[in-house]
């Protein structure tokens, strides 16, 4: 199982291979989609219809995780032991609460972050 972080789709989107052939290797897993990384996707600033139009198909294929109060309060508990961005604690607490892996190429934020496991292809 696990929690997608927003740089993973931009990487998904631009074509990457190692994103590319760690999905295709993971296909059957389990993918969360926190709702604050789709707001940060789809309102990155090179975003195209023909990309947002993929990233609509590719969100039919995971889990959407949308912030509750448990996430929420998760959230607050990351931002008070580390001090990071509210988004990145929203994507560390969803992590937390879906007892996944994170998949992120931004280790040095979450790094710091107990009890998640971060994947990094």
């Amino acid at each position: 199982m696990f929690t997608i972080d927003t740089n993973i789709l931009i990487y998904y989107a631009a074509g990457d291979a190692d994103i590319l052939d760690f999905f295709r290797n993971n296909q059957k897993a389990v993918f969360y989609l926190p709702s604050i990384v789709v707001a940060e996707f789809l309102s990155y600033p090179l975003m195209t219809p023909d990309v947002a139009e993929k990233f609509r198909d590719f969100s039919r294929s995971v889990i959407l995780v949308n912030l509750d109060y448990a996430i929420a309060k998760a959230a607050a508990a990351v931002r008070r032991e580390i001090k990071i961005p509210l988004a990145d604690a929203v994507i560390a607490a969803s992590s937390i609460i879906t007892q996944s892996s994170l998949l992120t190429r931004n280790i040095r934020d979450f790094r710091k972050i107990k009890g998640i496991a971060i994947v990094s292809p």
